[in-house]
């Protein structure tokens, strides 16, 4: 009776969760001359959609804009745009609206000397001074980081491994293997050397969570139990394309693509680190372990929403073939 009134408690709140990674709004600007001696930019903010809603963002700054064309993509609203600068050039950049959402704005600027300028805007600061603006760490890194700990399917993922492993030799081997396998298949759909739906691949991680959750509150030996490193990098393989399809939206530099997926990654296992020394630290200071229902309660948690996010994303793609 005890476990069915969580779960029923936990099922009723996981309808207001979502699971899709907060992935950044992305603004190119490149840099020309005009026939008058001024400078042209043309701009593309390209805006992610969120539980099927655009976010609204629009550009402004201190030149005149001209509206050039608007499109939808796969998640994505690419809005162009032409700014009409005087000799001094674009100076103030603002994203209007990013203050009302979770997600952070990147920036790159393609000058006429070929200088490239990349910068981050966050909903705190959605408006900056290009001549004042110096950023503390490599975008990507930074992108990277934020990824992983707002990508909730992703951090679920993790826990629920670190439920599974008993010891730290067992905990070094599953982290090891799930970095191993994402960041293999990161590189090579970053890399465009393998390609896969979106769709189909954030309904199958939110599934393997489910797995997993089931695992952890089955009593029975299992595979899964016996060789949790070998379940990490299978399903860690699945959780790499995921991260790509965040690094899609935004795409890399023509120059430095190597380096700025290295980055990326590099940010994805620092944010990683974080999470498992959060979770291994609260396991060590709470003793969740000696209380069974404190102990089991963030499994049903995490099985619940879990569920409701694989039905969603599978009748996102069933729907369509229906009607």
């Amino acid at each position: 009776m005890r476990k069915l009134v969580l779960a029923l408690l936990v099922f009723g709140l996981s309808g207001l969760a979502t699971a899709h990674e907060v992935r950044p709004a992305f603004l190119r600007l490149t840099e020309s001359l005009s026939d008058s001696g001024g400078l042209v930019y043309e701009a593309s903010l390209r805006q992610p959609q969120i539980d099927g809603r655009y976010l609204g963002l629009e550009l402004a700054s201190n030149c005149d804009a001209t509206p050039l064309s608007a499109r939808v993509t796969d998640g994505a609203l690419i809005e162009v745009s032409e700014l009409n600068c005087d000799e001094e050039g674009l100076q103030t950049i603002e994203i209007v609206g990013l203050e009302r959402t979770l997600v952070d704005a990147l920036v790159s600027l393609e000058r006429v000397n070929g200088e490239t300028v990349e910068l981050l805007i966050t909903g705190s600061e959605p408006r900056v001074n290009l001549a004042n603006a110096t950023p503390s760490l490599p975008i990507y890194l930074t992108i990277g980081v934020d990824h992983l700990l707002f990508g909730f399917d992703h951090v679920l993922f993790v826990i629920m491994l670190l439920y599974l492993v008993r010891n730290t030799l067992e905990i070094v081997k599953v982290v090891t293997s799930f970095t191993i396998a994402h960041s293999l298949t990161l590189a090579l759909s970053a890399l465009d050397i393998v390609t896969l739906s979106a769709a189909p691949v954030e309904a199958v991680i939110a599934g393997s969570i489910v797995l997993l959750a089931y695992e952890n509150l089955n009593g029975k030996t299992s595979l899964i139990k016996q060789y949790p490193f070998l379940v990490a990098f299978a399903f860690g393989l699945l959780h790499g394309l995921g991260f790509a399809g965040a690094l899609s939206e935004i795409g890399l530099p023509e120059n430095g693509t190597i380096t700025a997926l290295f980055l990326f990654n590099v940010g994805i296992e620092l944010g990683q680190l974080a999470i498992i020394a959060l979770v291994l630290v609260a396991l060590a200071v709470f003793r969740v372990r000696y209380n069974r229902l404190i102990y089991e309660a963030p499994i049903y948690f995490v099985g619940c929403i879990s569920s409701f996010w694989f039905f969603q994303r599978s009748w996102q793609i069933l729907s369509p073939l229906i009607s």
